[in-house]
């Protein structure tokens, strides 16, 4: 039977009141009282309940994390960063998972905030109809949160990378390499991230004098699936293709390869694919993928950084934004 705070207080003959500041470290308990509490202790192997302890101080040394996807890898990379980082600062770590729906995750939300975790890294998302309102609701009460990604209109604490440069970038890069047809493989419509993708494209072809053709941006998925389907409708079609395809991650992009190879398309020399990401599997794949490098991992020990400095400095309130860069990485799909 486990030992609990009564009974090492009738065992050491001292009030519950005792114990409890002898557990915590505090003053004005005389040395010879202390050592009697403390040798019980040892002899009884007491373990403190720490959730209860940490309730009484409104702290619980544990965090809530909200993914998007939880078997994508890039999101899994952002998981290792918040986990190690919290680990080692002694905070445990609650994960749950949207799954693409704004409505689970504001329910995850609810539930984490009930179990009183001390702050929140949140990965958001979008959508015509969302209003925001308990993302808002902790910001007003200057509940601990970092988002991964911006929220639009905004401010919160939050990690991310320039999407719209990063797009651009990977976009003008085709270009320069004689591509003039390039269609876009858009992610989630709930997902700024691929709005802000979308916006770096076009601006990459707006930049070299390119139209924008809205039959080479399609809205599809985020998995491999999605991919392939797309990739196979568009290219099975007869008449102008696009010679390059940018794609909203790396999912889509290998599962577009294997729909292009399939249809006896060689990559890159017919057409050319760039991926966003750059999950593992993008360098082992059949056609090691040219990719945008998103710093997952960074990213996830970027926002329990900022987000342990908040719990543990209330006092820091302003707003804080952590850019981290996201270079194209060159490999033989492009």
């Amino acid at each position: 039977m486990r030992l609990k705070i009564d009974d090492i207080a009738r065992l050491a003959n001292v009030s519950k009141a005792t114990v409890s500041a002898v557990i915590n470290e505090k003053s004005g308990v005389a040395a010879k009282t202390r050592k009697n509490v403390l040798d019980i202790i040892e002899r009884f192997d007491y373990r403190p309940n720490h959730v209860a302890r940490s309730l009484s101080k409104r702290a619980t040394k544990s965090i809530g994390l909200v993914i998007k996807e939880i078997d994508n890898p890039f999101y899994t990379k952002i998981m290792r960063g918040v986990f190690d980082t919290c680990s080692q600062r002694g905070y445990s770590v609650f994960l749950g998972s949207s799954e693409l729906l704004w409505e689970q995750e504001e329910k995850i939300i609810d539930v984490f905030v009930g179990q009183q975790v001390d702050g929140l890294i949140v990965t958001p998302l979008h959508g015509v109809t969302r209003d925001f309102k308990n993302i808002l609701n902790l910001i007003s009460r200057k509940f601990p949160l970092v988002t991964v990604g911006e929220i639009k209109n905004y401010k919160t604490n939050n990690v991310c990378i320039d999407n719209v440069q990063a797009a651009r970038r990977a976009v003008s890069y085709l270009i320069e390499r004689g591509h003039k047809h390039i269609a876009y493989f858009a992610g989630p419509e709930n997902s700024l991230n691929s709005e802000q993708r979308l916006h770096g494209y076009e601006y990459a072809l707006s930049d070299a004098g390119l139209p924008v053709q809205k039959k080479y941006v399609l809205r599809t998925g985020s998995n491999f699936d999605d991919g392939y389907s797309i990739g196979e409708h568009l290219f099975s079609k007869r008449g102008e293709l696009p010679t390059a395809v940018f794609c909203y991650n790396d999912l889509l992009a290998i599962g577009l390869i294997q729909a292009l190879q399939k249809l006896g398309f060689k990559i890159p020399e017919d057409i050319a694919v760039i991926g966003f990401d750059n999950i593992d599997f993008s360098r082992f794949a059949n056609i090691p993928l040219t990719t945008v490098m998103n710093p997952a991992r960074e990213l996830g020990e970027k926002a329990a950084k900022l987000l342990l400095q908040q719990i543990e400095n209330p006092a820091h309130s302003h707003p804080e934004q952590v850019v981290l860069d996201a270079p194209l990485i060159v490999r033989n799909s492009a």
